[in-house]
């Protein structure tokens, strides 16, 4: 079946772009791409032209969440599927592609109203590597896109079937928890590579769809250096070092300017093609990642 394949881009709406655009330099790591400034900005973390798009506005929040298929058929597959269970597609112009610097752009939204850009045939520029701003080991990225994010949907099962059934995502597991930062908390992870997860969604009282963007780094010392920016930089570090139990990523949790929370990880598992048995777990870490006052 015709599937998607990776988180591609996410694109989030701040009040304050120069804000988010500086914390994402000397907190994150990320290389600000030319053409940056005033009321959009795009960062690079490997050497597509750019992975994270910033444009100004009051929702503080994602507003476009950018999904890839391998090919064109695919993208005409997914299409035909979307539509055929009554959801409206629209086909992107030539503009919005290069816009979006692919080669086929399909928008659709999301049973929790979250607008999704379904693409193909991404830019890649080899010829002008990343350049991270600090020494580092660079992203993890590639095949597994991105990294991953958790959304917010009150409509969690229906939002999960939706992802499964039309977009061929696959359950990795649940985490079904009495204590996340004092309140109860349901999720469900979906992979759609060798990602343990690209998308998470559950459902938190926040106010915003996005819970966490997930950045991934090659070298385990990164997430230590990162720590070390955050403090330097003042920015609010919102969970402590941990180790979650389903991924058994090494991370931890800083806000950004626009209050969208970012996990800082490390050693992310790889789900083997053959692993299909769901899991359960009552807690989100395996030690550590407490939540801290901001």
């Amino acid at each position: 079946m015709a599937q998607v394949k990776r988180l591609a881009y996410i694109q989030i709406e701040t009040e304050d772009v120069e804000a988010w655009t500086a914390f994402a330099r000397e907190v994150l790591a990320c290389e600000v791409a030319a053409g940056s400034g005033g009321r959009e900005a795009w960062l690079r973390v490997d050497d597509r032209p750019w992975r994270i798009h910033l444009s100004t506005g009051p929702r503080n929040d994602i507003v476009a969440l950018g999904l890839e298929a391998d090919c064109i058929e695919d993208v005409e597959a997914i299409h035909a599927r979307l539509a055929a269970a009554g959801h409206a597609v629209r086909t992107g112009g030539t503009e919005e592609c290069a816009a979006r610097c692919v080669q086929a752009l399909r928008h659709f939204v999301d049973p929790a109203g979250l607008a999704v850009e379904l693409s193909c045939g991404s830019l890649m520029r080899p010829q002008t590597p990343f350049h991270a701003p600090v020494a580092h080991g660079g992203f993890v990225t590639e095949q597994q896109g991105l990294g991953h994010v958790m959304l917010v949907a009150e409509n969690v099962t229906e939002t999960q079937r939706f992802y499964c059934d039309l977009l061929g995502f696959t359950v990795s597991d649940y985490v079904s928890t009495q204590d996340y930062g004092g309140r109860q908390g349901n999720f469900v992870f979906m992979r759609c590579n060798s990602r343990h997860h690209s998308v998470a969604i559950g459902y938190l009282p926040i106010g915003r769809r996005l819970g966490h963007l997930m950045l991934q780094v090659h070298e385990f010392d990164d997430v230590g250096r990162a720590l070390d920016r955050v403090r330097r930089y003042g920015a609010p570090q919102t969970r402590a070092l941990g180790r979650h139990i389903n991924d058994h990523m090494f991370s931890f949790y800083v806000q950004s300017p626009s209050g969208a929370q970012i996990e800082y990880g490390w050693g992310g598992l790889e789900v083997e093609e053959d692993d299909n048995e769901v899991r359960t777990y009552d807690v989100t870490s395996a030690w550590g990642h407490q939540h801290l006052k901001v």
